[in-house]
This record gives C-alpha cells, sequence and structure tokens, in this order.
C-alpha cells in the first residue's frame, strides 16, 4: 500500500473514531450524564474546557467533573440528537475541530423556583475541539452555543429563551 492510501484510510479512520467520540458523550448525557463516564472522554493532558453561552464555561478536569455531578439534578432526562457533522482533522493528524446542530428534548428544572420539573426543546451549535492521544480521540474543548431553549407548552415562537436572554438564562446554575 502507498503512503497516501494509508494516510486517507488513517484520516477516514480518525472522523469515524470522532463521530464515534461525539455520539458517546450524547448517549452519556441522556443516560444520566454521570460525571466520570464524561470526565473520560476529555483528554488526558493539557488544558480542556466545557463552555456554553447558557450554562457556563468550565475549565480544567475538575471545573468540569464538578459541572457534570449537577447535570442530572437540574436535567433528569434528556435526548440529544447531534446532526450535520462537519468535522477536520488537522494535517499533524493530532488535532481535529468538529461542528454538529444540536436538537435536543429534555425535562428540566422550572425557572420559577418551585423544584418542579418541565418539558423543554433546545436548540444549539456545538464547535468542538479534539486532541489524539495515545492513539485514542479525545475532547479538547466542547463550546456549545444555544440558540433557543423553549418550555414545551410555551413554544419556541412565545419563549425563544426560557428565562430570558440566553446569556443569563440559568447562569445561576452553572456556578452550582
Amino acid at each position: 500500500m502507498n503512503d497516501d492510501l494509508l494516510a486517507r484510510v488513517q484520516r477516514l479512520e480518525d472522523l469515524e473514531a470522532i463521530r464515534r467520540l461525539k455520539s458517546e458523550y450524547a448517549r452519556t448525557c441522556d443516560l444520566g450524564a454521570d460525571p466520570d463516564a464524561l470526565l473520560a472522554l476529555f483528554a488526558p493532558d493539557g488544558d480542556v474546557v466545557w463552555r456554553s453561552n447558557v450554562f457556563g464555561e468550565h475549565q480544567g478536569r475538575e471545573a468540569i467533573h464538578k459541572w457534570f455531578s449537577g447535570v442530572a439534578g437540574m436535567m433528569p432526562w434528556a435526548a440529544h440528537f447531534m446532526v450535520n457533522p462537519v468535522i477536520g482533522v488537522a494535517p499533524s493528524g493530532d488535532t481535529a475541530h468538529g461542528r454538529w446542530d444540536l436538537l435536543e428534548f429534555t425535562t428540566m428544572t422550572r425557572t420559577d423556583g418551585s423544584g418542579e420539573y418541565e418539558p423543554v426543546v433546545m436548540t444549539g451549535w456545538y464547535s468542538d475541539e479534539f486532541r489524539k492521544v495515545g492513539g485514542k480521540w479525545y475532547f479538547g474543548t466542547i463550546d456549545i452555543a444555544m440558540q433557543q431553549m423553549s418550555g414545551w407548552h410555551e413554544g419556541w415562537v412565545r419563549e425563544p429563551h426560557r428565562g430570558g436572554d440566553p446569556l443569563v438564562v440559568a447562569a445561576g446554575r452553572a456556578l452550582r
């Protein structure tokens, strides 16, 4: 096999590994957002970040673990649909960038402080950075720009930003 063909096959394997990593992230979030399982998807070395325009920035392994430790209480059920992936692997073969669109149905705590839950629909755009460490792909950065979060009963026309502007929705939750 020539070197060009080997490089092309490796690139295809890398793209598939990154798709599977993103799928594992979504499924792990949907199955209760286990903080240990989610943290294992992030690179074991260097800086790692999970960031959202709604849920804040969590930089470093400890901060990411702390954030996901509280997600199940705020969001006990979710179904992430990651669509329209666009992935680019750097020529070096050890870093990559990926974009996904998100459609998510979830159960979240109400914004009125009652402690009750309500059905919510969210849409957003993921922009992620990946690193290959020891032949395996990991997240370096997950960055989700939420486009809308709407109570199911109100809908995205009447309530495009559940609880207010996306920059302030759930800001207090991001710090818990």
